[in-house]
């Protein structure tokens, strides 16, 4: 007699792995459209706070060009070096800092520090500060969205 056992695979074990791959796809793409998702809503956030940072650096810098102009007619208007800075102190006393708001809680802060130049050509102004500051205390969220995709 002639025993010969066949081994083989069988018609349903292609299924099998036919189904494995569909549900591995179909894994793969969610994974994909949940990346998706976050990463455009990264995007939006990240171009909204640029455009505002943006708006407050062109107000910044339109008050530094209208302090530019004011300082340059103080030092006309200006004797000596000791008068120039005493009309900058009567004029602008103590409000050389200002601040421009980018967010709830952020805002750009622009500190100058006058200059007497050498000719009316020169920097009446030198900027020391420039920079994003916290305006509140930041809270963390520590949670995850991960049923519910909030």
């Amino acid at each position: 007699m002639n025993n010969k056992k066949r081994y083989g695979i069988s018609v349903g074990s292609s299924s099998i792995l036919i189904i494995i791959v569909i549900l591995c796809l179909v894994c793969f793409a969610g994974l994909s459209i949940v990346s998706a998702t976050a990463d455009y809503k990264l995007s939006s956030r990240l171009a909204e706070r640029t455009a505002k940072y943006y708006e407050a650096s062109n107000l910044a810098n339109k008050k530094l060009a209208d302090l530019d102009r004011a300082f340059c007619l103080i030092y006309q208007e200006s004797s000596s070096e000791e008068e120039y800075f005493q009309k900058i102190k009567e004029s602008y006393a103590d409000s050389l800092t200002f601040s421009y708001p980018v967010s709830d809680t952020q805002a750009l802060s622009v500190s100058v520090l006058p200059v007497y130049p050498e000719s009316e050509a020169g920097a009446f102004f030198q900027v020391s500060c420039f920079q994003i500051i916290t305006t509140e205390e930041m809270e963390l969220d520590n949670s995850l969205p991960v049923l519910f995709g909030n």
